[in-house]
């Protein structure tokens, strides 16, 4: 099966099958940092696509494809697993039973995690993503009370919240926010329209975990879009070196790490760089992971 969203204006729906496909060969290690039994389908035969792109670097620099699949796929697996942790870790509080993916593309946690007993999982995205998701995945029962909200985060009037709302999302329960692979992708207006909006749609006391990338991953993806390389970066749009300050202004009050801070058996380690194959490590380019949660003063 075509996804035709791979042909999207959308950047983050054009992304979407290259994360399923990251997650799915995550899946091939011995011991994956997650479990995604729905990734390899949903991403189709873009798994092969990267194995063989990777083959290929793997050859011209003489390295173990495994080296090369490892540096490839780190951030996604750390990343997933980051996110991962935060939802089980919050959802042992009784009051978190009212979840919110916004840009979900090919996410499966509504069908791969063990959800609490009356959790509630809204994910917003493009009405193709949503579409094609339900339609791979249509013989799978979720494993929580699902319930899909067709919504583009970068419009300005912000129809999605308006959406979530006529879906059934309460705005006096605590909610658990993810952004995850999404802040890159909009413009900075909308970014901010964003986080305003979170802070109409939250109660103090909701969570967020949310990932982006500093500005000189945005000037390096520039850099990759005008030498016509780099199918993901060259859609980057937003970063941001200090978002514990940037989430500060609307109210979250946030625990700030890079990925290789966290410790997930040194899948992450500093020696390996974090953008293209020979940074200089004063460019300023890195990625940074959040966990917030909604303290307005």
């Amino acid at each position: 099966m075509e996804l035709p969203l791979l042909h999207s204006s959308d950047p983050v729906s054009y992304t979407a099958r290259i994360v399923a496909a990251k997650r799915a060969i995550e899946q091939l290690r011995a011991s994956p940092l997650f479990r995604d039994p729905y990734a390899a389908v949903l991403a189709g035969d873009e798994v092969d696509a990267l194995l063989s792109r990777w083959q290929r670097v793997a050859e011209t620099r003489a390295v173990p494809l495994e080296q090369v699949i490892t540096k490839r796929t780190r951030y996604i697996a750390v990343r997933t697993k980051f996110m991962d942790d935060l939802l089980n870790s919050t959802l042992t509080e009784p009051e978190y039973r009212q979840v919110v993916i916004l840009g979900a593309g090919l996410d499966t946690r509504a069908y791969r995690l063990a959800w609490a007993s009356g959790t509630t999982l809204y994910e917003v995205d493009c009405p193709e993503v949503l579409q094609y998701k339900a339609q791979v995945l249509q013989d799978i029962t979720p494993t929580c009370t699902y319930r899909p909200v067709a919504g583009d985060l970068a419009a300005p009037e912000a129809k999605w919240a308006t959406a979530i709302l006529e879906a059934g999302y309460q705005t006096t329960v605590p909610t658990i926010w993810l952004l995850e692979g999404v802040v890159m992708y909009l413009p900075e207006q909308a970014v901010h329209l964003l986080l305003q909006t979170l802070c109409q749609l939250s109660v103090p006391g909701s969570v967020l975990g949310m990932d982006g990338v500093k500005v000189g991953s945005i000037l390096a993806g520039q850099r990759a879009r005008n030498a016509d390389r780099g199918r993901v970066v060259r859609h980057w749009q937003f970063g941001h070196d200090a978002p514990k300050q940037l989430l500060a202004s609307y109210g979250w009050v946030a625990a700030v790490s890079e990925p290789q801070d966290i410790q997930v058996g040194g899948r992450y380690p500093r020696s390996l760089p974090i953008g293209t194959e020979t940074p200089d490590p004063d460019d300023g380019r890195g990625v940074w992971l959040v966990n917030a949660t909604y303290l307005p003063c």
